[in-house]
């Protein structure tokens, strides 16, 4: 389809090589609007979002979008709305809102999980993103055992949205690349150019959601630490021994004297 012209449709980078991406990484012509069943979905991508605008979307929400004109006077290049018109771009917003959005629903989730407001069931723990991860049932029952289940609830939460926005963010990557392999897609140098920016910005978003999370796990683990060390220092300093004390025990003492020391 031929974009960018006079009269015709803005190339928008992102926006296209994520959408042709999609299909081609579910076997669908490079412009489908078909939306991919569960039943015929088999890889990451279609198992994230039902079609190619929706993945489109959702990766121009990330990283955002610049509109793209060939015309060689730009004032013959202003057909379509405000985001067809040369130079128009559209700011992403990274993974951040992603993130807090995913734990936030994590949290209410394990909540309901943990509390027995629902059963850990197939269908109830499908409700978790969790990326790749699996969270089995028993892993629902020992947080219920668990004391201190709420703070382990809210960090389990937390590690599961991470693990989740980690793999969307490397699927909306890999959308952009295999869109940048497409032969018609390839011959726009513009294009390309603005692919491997939106893929390098990725990069950086993947790599800042890594740091955070070994940060945030190094100082989970430096305060779980020093919470432990701390409990062996009063029972050591205090140990409770238990005695065999009892009533009969101290009226007994009581009936013998003291012997004195010589």
């Amino acid at each position: 389809q031929k974009r960018g012209g006079q009269g015709q449709q803005a190339i928008r980078p992102t926006h296209d090589l994520t959408a042709a991406g999609f299909n081609m990484m579910n076997s669908l012509p490079v412009l489908s609007s078909d939306s991919v069943s569960s039943n015929s979905c088999n890889g990451g991508a279609c198992g994230k979002y039902a079609s190619a605008e929706e993945a489109a979307k959702a990766v121009v929400q990330v990283v955002g979008d610049s509109s793209l004109r060939t015309c060689s006077d730009a004032s013959q290049c202003t057909s379509g709305d405000d985001e067809q018109q040369p130079g128009a771009t559209q700011a992403g917003t990274g993974f951040a809102p992603i993130l807090e959005e995913t734990t936030k629903e994590n949290t209410e989730q394990l909540v309901k999980l943990v509390n027995g407001t629902e059963q850990p069931n197939a269908t109830n723990l499908a409700k978790l993103k969790t990326g790749s991860l699996a969270i089995t049932a028993g892993v629902i029952r020992a947080l219920q055992r668990d004391p201190d289940n709420a703070a382990l609830t809210a960090r389990l939460a937390g590690e599961l949205a991470m693990a989740d926005t980690v793999e969307t963010a490397l699927i909306m990557r890999r959308m952009i690349v295999t869109g940048m392999s497409e032969p018609n897609a390839a011959a726009q140098n513009a294009a390309i150019e603005e692919g491997d920016r939106r893929v390098a910005a990725i990069d950086r978003e993947i790599t800042a959601l890594r740091n955070e999370m070994e940060l945030k796990r190094e100082l989970s683990r430096n305060s779980v630490l020093t919470i432990i060390e701390r409990e062996n220092g009063r029972v050591n300093s205090n140990p409770q021994t238990q005695s065999d004390d009892s009533t009969d025990n101290r009226i007994n003492r009581l009936a013998v004297p003291e012997t004195e020391n010589n």
